[in-house]
This record gives structure tokens, C-alpha cells and sequence, in this order.
């Protein structure tokens, strides 16, 4: 009988990561999310366009937290910065596309409650801001996905969800 062992490395990946309890979490929110919208349905199954949102945003919401499940599965990317091209890495490419995904279905699942919550809005201002604030959102999320990179930080410093280096101070008060 052979026993599937991790390396040190996984194991510390699952420890600063949360390790394999994550699943729980998402399919209690996905049941969640099922029941709310069975009951909104329905309630909007003689509302063809009323159905069509709730249907389009559990669509979107279950391929968002697919896609995001996937990501948080793939290996750690190398600490170093490597050139585009240079380093044969199928998984920067995944992680790349999926970046992708996930702020499309985000952006998507923006842009669809905002289409709902301006067809109420009274006055053309608000609704501009709306439009402005759902914009901006889009725009930067665009902007921290894939324009911005944060400066490198070292092997050492990356250690410290391993040591947990706290103040002896934070410590009494824990």
C-alpha cells in the first residue's frame, strides 16, 4: 500500500494557504448561493428579463468561484521576475488566462447589477455615478491584475507566515 507523501514545500504552501479545508467553505457558499437563487427564480419566472439576471448571475458567480478555486490550486510562481518567453513555464501562461477569466466574470458580475440598480435609479446623476463607480472598479481591478507589479520581496521575508514574527507586545495582548 503506497502512501502519498508531500514535500516540505507543499506542506508549507498548506500551511500559510489554508490548506485542503477550503472545499467546505466553497460548497457551503455555493449551496447557498443555489437555494437563494432557486427562491428568486421563482419568483421571477413570469419576468423573463428578471429571470434571465438571476440565471446569468449564478452562472457567473459559480464559474467566478470555479475559476478561482483553480487558481488557488496551481503551484506558487518563482520568486524570481522572468521575461515573458524565457521561462517555459505552462503555468505562468495558465495563471495568466485565468487571471483573465476572473476579471472578466467579475467585471461581467458588475456591470450586470449595475444595469439592474440603474433601471431605478430616479435621477440621471446618480445613475451616471453609478456607471462611474462600476467603471472605476473595473478599470482598477484591469489595472492590479495586469498592468502593476508589486516590488519582488525575498526568500527571507517571504518566511514569515513559517516563523510568525510577531512583537513580544502583540503577544501579551493575545
Amino acid at each position: 500500500m503506497a502512501i502519498a507523501q508531500s514535500s516540505p514545500k507543499e506542506e508549507q504552501h498548506q500551511q500559510c494557504h489554508g490548506g485542503r479545508g477550503g472545499w467546505v467553505f466553497q460548497a457551503i457558499a455555493m449551496l447557498v448561493a443555489t437555494a437563494v437563487t432557486t427562491q428568486a427564480a421563482y419568483r421571477a419566472r413570469r419576468e423573463p428579463w428578471d429571470l434571465a439576471f438571476v440565471l446569468f448571475s449564478y452562472a457567473d458567480l459559480g464559474l467566478l468561484f470555479l475559476c478561482l478555486s483553480v487558481y488557488e490550486r496551481l503551484p506558487p510562481p518563482p520568486l524570481e521576475e522572468v521575461q515573458e518567453g524565457d521561462s517555459g513555464d505552462d503555468g505562468a501562461a495558465v495563471r495568466w488566462r485565468l487571471k483573465m477569466v476572473v476579471w472578466a466574470l467579475s467585471t461581467a458580475l458588475s456591470v450586470a447589477f449595475a444595469w439592474r440598480v440603474a433601471a431605478v435609479m430616479p435621477a440621471p446623476a446618480m445613475k451616471a455615478a453609478l456607471w462611474g463607480m462600476t467603471s472605476t472598479v473595473a478599470v482598477a481591478g484591469f489595472y492590479l491584475l495586469f498592468v502593476y507589479r508589486p516590488v519582488t520581496i525575498s526568500s527571507s521575508e517571504m518566511d514569515t507566515c513559517k516563523h510568525k514574527q510577531s512583537s513580544p507586545k502583540l503577544d501579551q495582548m493575545v
